[in-house]
């Protein structure tokens, strides 16, 4: 029974021991944590954090410029890797439908402007027929009178006794027939002039108006059916093939692009240790997998608020973290000696701050 209790409180010293040896290696590890107080040369204490080469601007995904509307590329104009400069086409794509909605829209105007000219001369016959009817009402005018001076001397005659008075009824007979067809030839006069086919013009350039609507609309479709860069940069990445069709089902973009700029460290500082960093502040900058690789900097910006980490070299926010951490991410200056390669886009870093 003796042996069995020595047995048992061995055991237990053992374990009690084990954990202790974890618990001290968890601290040791713990103290070379990134976010971690160092030392540095001489003595003083350091700030270490990590970081990660980025540019000011966010990384750009480039879509068509008419996307979500479907678009087939038929050739890649440029590569992975390749600096492009602004407004430089990036893809080439099948547009034959559009330029015949051009070709159609065209031909409406031309439509258009034929129904115009059609109605024009419409208008210029019209007004020549008003003017043979004006014409025709002032001879009918010049036979009334004529009519009537003949009735006139008539009744004259038929006083002094040289006409019998029978015969003043083809005289009088002849005025009311001339003022009848004066009456009619006014009539028809009055009724061209309010005729005048104005509403062929209106519809001629309505149909016009209607047809360069459709122009303009055929053009914008045409000349969005483009990919161009942004700005001056570089494609860090591509996702699309010729063949390839763009539409609403579509996820992915045809670039990652990035904007042409000077490298910067973000470097990521947790908010135990954010009072002590200051803009202007040296820092030194090793590459997380390789201390070989050293460069020099000063915080160039040390920002107001605390928020989630990015999501990798996305430039976004990660608004739904799995833990609730928040880091003041300050921007460092990179100092690249003659000679010196700088780090490249999207390289892990460790950052010291402080001498």
């Amino acid at each position: 029974m003796n042996r069995k209790r020595i047995i048992t409180i061995a055991a237990l010293v053992g374990l009690a021991g084990l954990g202790l040896t974890v618990l001290m290696a968890a601290r040791e590890a713990g103290d070379k944590s990134p976010d971690s107080p160092g030392k540095a040369a001489n003595g003083r204490k350091a700030l270490v954090c990590l970081g990660y080469a980025d540019v000011e601007d966010r990384v750009v995904a480039i879509y068509p410029d008419n996307f979500p509307q479907s678009a087939k590329v038929t050739e890649v104009l440029v590569k992975e890797g390749d600096v492009v400069t602004a407004k430089q086409p990036l893809l080439k794509f099948d547009n034959e439908m559009l330029l015949l909605k051009v070709q159609e829209a065209e031909a409406a105007i031309d439509g258009a402007n034929a129904e115009k000219e059609k109605a024009e001369a419409m208008i210029t016959a019209h007004q020549s027929h008003v003017a043979v009817l004006e014409k025709e009402l002032l001879a009918e005018e010049a036979k009334l009178d004529a009519k009537k001076k003949a009735l006139e001397e008539a009744k004259r005659a038929v006083t002094s006794g040289r006409l019998n008075p029978v015969e003043l009824e083809e005289p009088e007979a002849a005025v009311k027939a001339a003022n009848l067809t004066l009456i009619a030839a006014r009539l028809k006069w009055d009724n061209a002039k309010a005729e005048e086919p104005v509403y062929g013009r209106k519809l001629a350039a309505a149909s016009w108006r209607r047809a360069e609507v459709m122009k303009k609309q055929a053009e914008h479709a045409r000349d969005q059916m483009v990919c161009k860069a942004p700005a001056h940069g570089n494609i860090i990445r591509s996702f699309v093939s010729e063949g390839q069709s763009f539409g609403p089902q579509s996820r992915e973009p045809a670039f990652w692009f990035l904007k042409k700029g000077p490298l910067i460290i973000r470097a990521e500082v947790t908010q135990e240790f954010a009072r002590r960093v200051t803009k202007g502040q040296p820092a030194t900058i090793v590459d997380e997998a390789d201390p070989n690789q050293k460069w020099t900097g000063k915080v160039a910006k040390v920002p107001d608020q605390f928020l989630p980490k990015r999501l990798g070299n996305t430039g976004l926010l990660d608004l739904m973290p799995v833990s609730d951490e928040r880091v003041l991410e300050c921007q460092v200056s990179i100092e690249v000696g003659p000679g010196e390669a700088p780090p490249r886009y999207g390289q892990k870093v460790r950052v010291t701050l402080g001498e």
